[in-house]
């Protein structure tokens, strides 16, 4: 990680690396030095800077890179389920409430088939009533 001479803003992935040629032969289990271009992602300046060894510095990009797309991804699916949750419970609510409501509608339409099967009951006795009083017969079926 390299601060940005202009701002001070923390550049942790290179532009551009390259071996940095050493006088000594190197040690055994000692890495090349490196030298890289950076870009400031706050002001734009690129500037050049030691580095450390080319694979850490590039794992150490892809792994963070992946730590904040994995970050990005949890976010959305914490937002995803936090609005599955809430559709969830208006669904149950209003089902619910459609259950109270056909619940009502029933005891209403039973109670008007009691009212009506009186009704029809009370007419068929008038009509019977009348047809005794007016003399005619039922006729045999």
């Amino acid at each position: 990680m390299v601060n940005c001479p202009r701002c001070g803003t923390a550049v942790d992935v290179p532009v551009k690396t390259w071996a940095i040629p050493s006088r000594k032969p190197l040690k055994e289990g000692e890495e090349p030095r490196l030298a890289g271009i950076f870009e400031c992602p706050k002001c734009g300046v690129r500037f050049r800077a030691a580095v450390m060894a080319r694979g850490k510095t590039e794992e150490e990009g892809n792994i963070r890179s992946m730590v904040e797309r994995i970050k990005g991804i949890k976010g959305e699916l914490m937002q995803t389920l936090v609005s599955l949750r809430e559709k969830i419970n208006t669904l149950e609510t209003e089902r619910a409430s459609l259950m109270v409501e056909i619940e009502k509608l029933r005891r209403v339409a039973e109670a008007r088939v009691a009212t009506l099967e009186n009704e029809v009951s009370t007419l068929r006795n008038d009509a019977k009533s009348l047809r005794d009083l007016l003399g005619y017969r039922e006729e045999e079926k």
